[in-house]
């Protein structure tokens, strides 16, 4: 039987990070995926700033950038009544805006960032069963040899078979309507800078642009169109119902090259750490497609779940795995409360014009918490954003005028943590009493303008930074 220091159940965005960040801290880790190959099928496409900054400090950034879309907004276009647009620009990050790549390209970047550092990668296991206890883990695979671990990982998905083993029941609600993701060439190439959300007096659709030229559009939730789980329905039905929407030869494809069936959930783990044995990713959190939520959330929770296990590896800290439910578990209920858009198109169709306040507004909140640059505060428009403990810590700061200036570059080290230092006097000595690692760096910065979004608290001389770029403590005078 073989020994490694974590089991990965799941080789999606989020295990795959999770185990590139604790493989790079020199954690033995294998990763096992039921599926036989990672498949070209594109599923999620969105990655927001956070992520883009992690895969800038894995050096991926370049690839990323060649093989990606840039993108601005969300813009909710209305027949017959205007366009509405979550702007995703003008915020505190080296990386402004998102960009639109397709999971496949994303996973094969990551998995070769994780065998760079030793992990192990197997495609074809699947997972069947595991005993836990106080020292650790046997698990059970079909495919594979029993293994034995200190800590397992379940991120294997929405219908995960680790949080099923467990009994850990998903919260939450499933919603009526259920789509079709379809992949095609469009006939016009419009709105390649937005994901277009396109509401009609009978449904809407959403398109959004990925490589090649291509679109995926996600739907259709139109009336009178059922689609039963599990159904084929003919993309000639489907290409109908869309022409009622009235959006003319926007929405027509030139060519449909694949559809998949999926449901909606709006879902939250009861638990997420059973002992010895965490969830994260869809394993832990369901929720709408709106907003390109998910993929992201789910890589948030790697990086936050990972120096908190290296962290337990090596000092039996393992208190701070339950620190990591209590501080995931409640921000990614608020997350997905974000991805129901139902009230908010009722909204916009009552709206009196394109320029309604009320609308205006918050769809500008709603691009801010979308970002998931300023978690749990900060998300209103004009709002200070002060770095507290428990706030993110932005790459770059933004001033009044819009420049920008470096505040705290990416890294892919999860062993220790940052000491940001404003004070003109030598750096204090941090002894924290909360469970973060030792300060790997000490960095100079200037004290963020007291007219932009950022700010520190009054009299604050320095920021301890925990390796997931969150504030463990403000150092005062």
């Amino acid at each position: 039987m073989k020994d490694f220091d974590v089991v990965v159940v799941g080789a999606g965005p989020t295990g795959l990070v999770l185990a590139g960040l604790l493989s790079r801290a020199g954690v033995r880790v294998l990763v096992v995926e039921r599926r036989i190959d990672r498949g070209d099928r594109p599923k999620a496409v969105v990655l927001h700033a956070p992520t883009l900054e992690l895969l800038d400090s894995f050096g991926l950034l370049d690839e990323v950038t060649d093989r990606s879309i840039p993108l601005e907004r969300f813009a909710f276009h209305l027949n017959g009544t205007g366009s509405f647009a979550a702007d995703m620009t003008g915020t505190d990050t080296h990386l402004d805006g998102y960009r639109n790549m397709p999971q496949p390209i994303l996973e094969g970047l990551l998995e070769k960032y994780a065998l760079g550092y030793g992990a192990r990668i197997e495609y074809g296991v699947s997972y069947l069963s595991h005993e836990a206890d106080d020292s650790g883990a046997v698990v059970r695979f079909d495919g594979h040899d029993d293994v034995r671990c200190s800590y397992l990982v379940g991120s294997d998905g929405p219908r995960s078979a680790v949080r099923e083993s467990l009994g850990v029941a998903m919260a939450g609600r499933s919603l009526s309507t259920s789509y079709l993701l379809i992949e095609g060439v469009p006939r016009e190439l419009v709105g390649r800078d937005e994901v277009g959300v396109h509401v009609g007096a009978n449904g809407m659709v959403t398109m959004m642009p990925i490589p090649g030229d291509q679109v995926l559009m996600a739907g259709p939730v139109v009336n009178g169109l059922t689609l039963d789980r599990g159904a084929s329905v003919p993309w000639r039905r489907i290409a109908d119902a869309i022409d009622t929407l009235g959006f003319g030869s926007r929405l027509k494809l030139a060519e449909a090259l694949r559809t998949s069936h999926y449901s909606v959930d709006l879902r939250v783990a009861e638990r997420w750490v059973s002992g010895k044995v965490v969830l994260a990713g869809d394993a832990a959190h369901l929720n709408t497609p709106a907003g390109g939520q998910g993929l992201n959330l789910g890589i948030g929770d790697a990086l936050a779940l990972s120096w908190r296990l290296l962290a337990a590896l090596r000092h039996d800290e393992a208190e701070l795995l339950a620190e990591y439910e209590a501080e995931r578990r409640p921000y990614a209920t608020r997350v997905g409360q974000t991805t129901f858009l139902a009230p908010l198109i009722d909204r916009m169709r009552s709206a009196r014009d394109v320029d309604d306040p009320s609308v205006r507004e918050e769809l500008a909140e709603l691009a801010l918490s979308w970002s998931q640059l300023y978690p749990d505060q900060g998300n209103r428009r004009g709002a200070r954003y002060e770095l507290s403990a428990g706030a993110r810590v932005p790459t770059w700061v933004r001033g009044a005028d819009g420049g920008l200036t470096p505040f705290l570059a990416p890294s892919d080290r999860v062993d220790a943590a940052t000491l940001l230092w404003f004070d003109d006097t030598e750096p204090a000595a941090v002894e924290s009493d909360l469970s973060v690692p030792p300060v790997r760096e000490v960095r100079r910065v200037a004290r963020p303008a007291a007219e932009g979004r950022v700010t520190v608290p009054d009299g604050a001389r320095g920021l301890l930074v925990r390796p997931d770029r969150l504030v463990a403590k403000v150092i005062g005078p």
